[in-house]
């Protein structure tokens, strides 16, 4: 057997096990090498070694809650995140010359090619329904400041479920409260033992982000760059290290 390792950022061994407590059940995983693919302790070197907390922190500074929200709408199931970024960028550009589009308005330009060849958006009428339907709304009963009085509001709005509105209060406000429970976080941590493989996301989403959280909390790293730098990194690598699993939506 190989002797332990100090673990450079949290000083954990390699043989150390962190537990978890959700929702009356407990367990444990393995914290593992920090230079082995895949491992807790890898996720999180991964997240300081790049400075992912510096990322969530520019994004918070960089943004407004108009386009988090547009951006966020657009993106998620089903569609890239180029993709979202592309139709992102010419939404905004519609309503900043136009604030009182309708959603036949932002549908009809979501049906026609998006800029630098990325095609056209999946799905144009769905989105921009919601997209209208939430600007009107959040103009007319402006959100709270608050992260967790945020995520409340936001789950109030049509097509706005907890990772939608984790997502946009991440970017917006960096809280170390919510976590985005995002495909490839599925599929990177549950064979690591930190999700359980009976959860299913649309009845489990709570317990997913507990467990997050906590595991955040044991690598001692924001969840916010923990998670951002999980989502990356495991869809650059894609199906092959990381394949789909039973739990998948």
């Amino acid at each position: 057997m190989l002797d332990p390792v100090s673990d450079p950022h949290c000083g954990r061994s390699t043989q150390d096990r962190i537990k978890f407590s959700v929702g009356g059940e407990n367990w444990d995983a393995e914290w593992g090498s920090y230079d082995v693919l895949g491992t807790a302790a890898f996720w999180v070197d991964q997240t300081v070694r790049e400075d992912y907390a510096e990322q969530v922190a520019a994004m918070a500074t960089g943004t407004d809650f108009e386009t988090e929200l547009v951006y966020c709408l657009l993106g998620g199931f089903g569609v890239t995140a180029e993709l979202a970024h592309a139709a992102c960028q010419v939404v905004l550009e519609m309503i900043a010359a136009d604030p009182r589009l309708t959603a036949d308005d932002l549908e009809g330009r979501l049906r026609e090619p998006l800029p630098d060849g990325m095609g056209r958006y999946r799905f144009p009428r769905q989105r921009s329904q919601r997209i209208a339907a939430a600007l009107t709304h959040t103009r007319a009963h402006p959100p709270p400041d608050d992260p967790l009085a945020l995520r409340a509001y936001l789950l109030d709005l049509n097509g706005v479920g907890p990772k939608t509105a984790g997502w946009i209060v991440r970017n917006l406000t960096g809280s170390a409260d919510v976590a985005i429970i995002d495909i490839w976080l599925i599929r990177a941590l549950t064979p690591i033992g930190i999700f359980k493989p009976e959860w299913r996301v649309e009845r489990h989403y709570s317990r997913y982000e507990d467990a997050f959280l906590q595991y955040a909390c044991h690598g001692n790293v924001p969840p916010g760059a923990l998670d951002l730098c999980i989502w990356e990194q495991a869809r650059f690598l894609g199906t092959r290290y990381f394949p789909p699993l039973s739990s998948d939506q």
